[in-house]
Parts: structure tokens; sequence; C-alpha cells
């Protein structure tokens, strides 16, 4: 063990006797939590003036933000590509246009769009109503199958989660006259058929679940309003939301599940009379699913082990569930497939139906194959169909419901993304990013890092093959950890900085992705192994990992920046405070921050089940322990630290960030605090605010740097 291990973690225990030997600290920050408050705001239109001009008016800023105008005219993001049966529809951004262009192409019989077309210019329509409209577009969910023209749009004013729905005509290009319209509000949505809709709301006074979403499911019929759709199914207030999603290409039914707290699910199928049938599936499947396989099938996938058709099922074990009454109860539920050991099948790489196949992602020794399953009399089949290299992120990107066609998406931290078609034996590029950076001056490594309780860490170093400051490399450095996401490697990826990252590369600067506790990366388990009162192995993991980039000679922490988002933005307040020795800096992106009033703020209700619950004495001491906002001191040498939110982020809320920044204030830190009054939980887009990124890279630069 390092002198500087045993400082760190002298550090660590010398603030846990304190916390433990201290009454709590008083809260005297609630009144920065209302977003629009006035007092509020004004303290966060301050803080950001301040900030603006102190990194605007460092030398380099200027440079740096023309350098990122020019990579974002020059490398726009190539778009997903939704296949939604004769038509492919995709919503295109780039430096003209960063709030999106909607545009569709018909297919040709090689399966391939054809030429593009613009159906709807966002920001255009945003401009003539008055409104900063932002499109949440569901890659092909939105649409009615089995002809995808009419669509359910989401628009946001300002990024919010709160969207207004309209029905658009995808082949026409317009909305429809009289048709489907709803007024801004926390909303799920799906079509059962032409004529009506599955809605659940927060319009007037109807009711919410615990984390203000609406907690009644309606049957919204054409030409009526929203607000009067009569109520189908009412789930208790105590749960988390409700979600709805298609089944298969085929109209008529919608899956409706109750997520109760994350880790505890129920599902239903309901049709437009409001006919509900439970679905006798395991209570403890993986979050964001169910999703259609297929007609009449639903997939889920395990999230603990359980006895399927008489058999024990590992935990992330893929299922189907057989929604036709001609099937027998007891052969309703079937494996698809079950991981072997050292497997891994991660659902954010991307799970896709066609009319007969299911494609999944499965993961062994940082290698994907993607792997297509069949359903015959005698249950299901397995075949490989793409395999990938190592460090690669291999996933389907999009799959058609009313024919066979599959879009995969392929990419590394060096290899620009490309998306590919498979049509029948035969594969084609359908689109290829361009080259932002010389990666011929970069390597890929994978290393390992042994956690405070013995546990090995793995991660990934991108870095310059001849460095130019040999031993104190600038090294940024991320992650997550929590809720089974796994973030995968991807060339210039929105998780790392988008083309923002660029600036970094261009300089030398070198970019690490530990695989740390609470994310998916080795499955259930390894998610569950930092989940509430367990949740500091997370952070221990991530302190392992750069307390090895320092031991191995790579560099040194005076040149080590941390940073990440949500709870990814949590995770880099809580290694900060936590170990403020090995950081040169710190930048927390939309994040929480005290994590004993999480509950309270925005839609934090929902994710009691992933951090605890601070009402219960026992969790109350755990959150407490790494709470950044509780555990800032006077008199520690904390690095900088850069804080961005929005306003209209309802989803953590801008009370946490604000919160952060006047803790720091208050011990006699000067944090770098911007909030920008758009954008929502996504606002630090280099698209959208070049301006915003181009101060990050500057902060980033100018302190790691040097």
């Amino acid at each position: 063990m390092t002198r500087r291990t045993i400082r760190g973690r002298a550090l660590v225990a010398a603030a846990a006797a304190s916390l433990a030997a201290a009454p709590a600290l008083a809260d005297d920050f609630q009144w920065l939590e209302a977003p629009k408050a006035p007092a509020a705001l004004a303290w966060a239109r301050d803080h950001t003036a301040k900030t603006k001009a102190r990194l605007s008016a460092e030398p380099g800023y200027a440079a740096l933000l023309g350098e990122l105008e020019g990579v974002l005219k020059a490398n726009a993001p190539i778009a997903d590509i939704a296949l939604m049966g004769p038509r492919a529809a995709r919503l295109q951004r780039d430096a003209e246009h960063p709030r999106g262009l909607l545009q569709v192409a018909d297919r040709g019989a090689d399966g391939a769009p054809g030429p593009w077309r613009t159906a709807l210019d966002v920001a255009a329509l945003g401009a003539a109503e008055g409104k900063a409209y932002t499109l949440n577009w569901a890659y092909g969910s939105s649409c009615l199958a089995p002809a995808y023209q009419r669509c359910l749009l989401a628009l946001s004013d300002g990024g919010s989660d709160e969207v207004a729905l309209r029905e658009f005509d995808l082949a026409a290009g317009r909305f429809v006259e009289g048709g489907f319209s709803a007024p801004a509000s926390r909303v799920q949505s799906a079509w059962i058929d032409k004529d009506t809709v599955l809605i659940a709301h927060t319009l007037g006074d109807s009711p919410k679940t615990a984390a203000g979403w609406g907690a009644v499911a309606r049957l919204w019929r054409r030409g009526q309003a929203a607000a009067d759709a009569p109520a189908a199914f009412t789930a208790p207030k105590t749960d988390a939301t409700l979600q709805f999603s298609t089944v298969g290409g085929a109209p008529g039914r919608v899956l409706m599940t109750r997520v109760i707290d994350y880790s505890t699910f129920e599902v239903m199928a309901i049709d437009a009379e409001g006919r509900i049938e439970k679905l006798a599936l395991p209570a403890q499947i993986k979050p964001f699913g169910p999703q259609g396989g297929g007609d009449d099938r639903v997939v889920v996938q395990l999230a603990a082990p359980a006895r399927i058709a008489g058999r024990d099922a590992p935990a992330d074990t893929v299922l189907s569930y057989d929604l036709s009454p001609k099937t027998p109860a007891e052969r309703r539920l079937e494996v698809i497939y079950a991981p072997a050991d050292g497997e891994v099948i991660s659902s954010f790489s991307g799970f896709a139906s066609t009319r007969s196949r299911l494609f999944l992602p499965v993961q062994k020794a940082l290698k994907t194959t993607i792997v297509a399953a069949s359903h015959g009399p005698s249950g299901w089949t397995v075949k490989p169909v793409v395999a990938g290299e190592a460090g690669e992120d291999l996933g389907v990107a999009s799959a058609d419901p009313t024919g066979e066609d599959v879009i995969l998406h392929r990419t590394s931290f060096l290899t620009p993304p490309t998306l590919e078609l498979l049509h029948g034996a035969g594969t084609r590029v359908l689109a290829k990013a361009e080259p932002a950076f010389d990666a011929s001056r970069y390597m890929v490594e994978v290393k390992s890092a042994v956690s405070k309780d013995g546990t090995p860490v793995d991660y990934y170093v991108v870095r310059p093959k001849a460095p130019a400051h040999p031993g104190a490399t600038p090294t940024l450095i991320t992650g997550y950890g929590a809720f089974g996401i796994t973030l995968t490697p991807a060339y210039l990826g929105r998780s790392f900085g988008g083309q923002a990252l660029k600036l970094w590369f261009d300089r030398g600067g070198a970019l690490v992705l530990p695989a740390i506790r609470g994310g998916g990366e080795r499955g259930v388990a390894w998610h569950m192994a930092a989940i509430r009162d367990k949740r500091q192995a997370s952070y221990d993991d991530f302190i392992a990992v750069a307390e090895d980039l320092v031991r191995s000679g790579l560099t040194t922490p005076g040149h080590v920046g941390v940073f990440g988002t949500s709870n990814g933005g949590l995770l880099s307040a809580v290694v900060a405070t936590q170990r403020p020795d090995l950081f040169g800096a710190a930048i927390s992106d939309v994040p929480l921050a005290d994590m004993l009033r999480y509950p309270k703020i925005a839609m934090g209700a929902a994710w009691m089940d992933e951090y605890g619950d601070p009402d219960k004495p026992d969790m109350r001491k755990a959150l407490a322990a790494y709470s950044p906002f509780h555990n800032i001191r006077p008199g520690v040498a904390y690095p900088p630290f850069l804080i961005t939110i929005s306003t209209t982020d309802n989803r953590v809320g801008p009370g946490h960030a604000r919160k952060l920044a006047a803790r720091l204030e208050e011990v006699g830190v000067q944090p770098f605090f911007l909030e920008d009054e758009e954008g929502g939980h996504g606002v630090s887009d280099p698209l959208s605010r070049p301006d915003i990124m181009a101060m990050r890279m500057q902060f980033l630069i100018g302190r790691l740097m040097r």
C-alpha cells in the first residue's frame, strides 16, 4: 500500500469520524431548491454570470470555442435510424440544426432508406410558436404500426420532462388537424389503435405517483380532451411510475408496467376496451423494459434468480411471455437465453425484435456477439449473427417489427460510429461518421485495480502512445455506477463530452472509464453490490482506479480531472470530497448532491430502491456518510469545482447543484457554477450549447494541462 493510499484512507476515516461526532449540519439552503423561486433564480443567475465572466476571460477560451464550433460543423454525429415498416425515420442534429430535423425516407426492396426528406424542423416550429422546443423522439415507438404514418410527437419547452403531445402525419410532414393533442405535463403514452391512445398524465388534479408521474392509465379516444379521458387503471400513489410500450408490429394492445420501486414490477396488457390481463411474470425484472418481442410476445430480463417452467434460471436470463390465448398458460413463459459464466447481456446495448426474431448483444471478455433468437415448436433457438472486436461497442440500433431487417450500431473509443443494415444474408453500411481527431496517436488498454475490499475493478485507458509529459499525462476519469447502467466505449460519446472531447485529445489528454460496482458491466450481482447501504463500494472502486493511475506512473493527482453526469455527477462530487488529494479538478453535471432530501426534490422519490430511504435511521446514516452536501468541511483543500445544471431539469432538479455550490462557497471555496435556463437534464450538449461545453474544456485544460 502506497503512502498516498494510506493518507487518502486516513482522510476518509477522519471525515467519517467527524461526521459521527458532530450533529447533522443544518440545511440553510433549502430555499435554493425551488427551480423558479425569485430569490433562488436570482442567486443562480448571479453565480452563472460570474462564472461565465471568469472562464471566458481566461486565455485560450475564445480559441477553444472556435475549435469546438469548427468540429461541430465538420463532424456532426450520425443519427440513429428507426426502421418502421415501409419507411425509416431519424432525428438529424448538426451545428445548423441543434434541435433537430425529423426526417423520413421510403425504404426500397433492399430494405435501405431512400432519399431523406425533412418532415419537421423542430427549431422552426418553436420559433413560430415562441417556444424553445426539443423533440423527445422515441425512434419509432411513437408511431402507429404497421403503416407508421401517424405519430404522437412529444414536444418539450426548454428541455423539461414535461411534454406536450401532438399527432403528426409523418408521410405528409404536418400535424393532423383535429388530431390527438394534449398540453404539457409529465406523460406516458402509447397507441392502442388508430383511434385510441393509452395515456397517463399529470394535468389538473389527476393523481400522481410518489415520483410525480401520472398514476392513472386512461383510454384517450380520438376527439376527446386528454384531461377528460376515462380511467382504465389506477396505480397506488406509492408506485414510482407507470410505463407503456407496444407489442410487436400489430396494434390492439399495449404493455402497461407498474414500476413499483425499480426493483419490483407488475406487467399487464390492456386493449382498447380497457380489458386488462396481468402477465404471470416474476416481479423482479430489469428496469427499462419490458418490450414487444414479435407478434404476441413480450420480452423481459430477470433481475434475480427465478424458477421458470420448472427449472432454475439465473439473474440476467432473458424470458418471453406469449400473450396468445391459444397458448396454454403453463407454456406461456419460456427462457430465451440464459447467460453462461462470464457472459453479460445488457439491454443498454440494445434488444430489438423483428417479426420473427429477437436480437440480443452477448458480451464476454469485452467482446460482444449479436445473437438472433427464433421461436419454433420446441421453443427458442439461438444463433450468432455478428461478432465484434474487444473494446468495441456493438449493439442493435433498430429492428423492423413488421419485417426482418435490423440496423446494428458499431463504435469504439478510436473508431467513428457506423450504422449497418442486416438485410437477408447481406449487410451494408448506411451511415458512417467522419474521423474528428488523429486516432493513430492513441492506444486503448484494459487494466485492473483492486478496490478497498479486494474486489478487482477493470478499467479502460485511452492514452497517447507518445505522451508529451510522461508520468504527468493530463487524464480525465468518468463513470456512472448505478441502476445497472453500463457506460460503453464510444467515439466522442455523449457521456464523455461529445465532440468537445476532441479538444482534449488534440492536446494529448487521456480518458479513463472504470467498470465500477453499481453498473451493469458484470450483470445483476455487480449492480446489487453497490445499492443502498452498500453504495460506498462504488466510490471505493472509483478511488482505487484513480490511485492505480497514479501508482502506474501514467499521471499525478494534480493532472487528474473527474467528471460525471446525473448519478455520475453525484459520483464525481463524492470522490472529490472524500479524496480531494487525488484530483486536480472536478465537474458535477446535473448532479444529485443532497442525499438526505433527494426524495423531496424533482422525481427523486422514484429512486429510493437504489439509494435508500433517508427517513429510515440506518439508511439516513449511510446516506449522510457520503452525501456531498453534508460532507464539505471548512479548512479542506478541495479541487476546483465546475457545477452545471438547467433550471428546467425536473428530473434531478436544479436544487442539488445550487446547494452543492452554495455549500462550497460557505466553506471558502469559490466554485464555478453554470445554470442554463433551458436544456433540461441534457443541458451539457455541444450542439445546443457549444459555449457551455467550451467553458467546460477551458476549465479542464486550464487546470490540468499546466
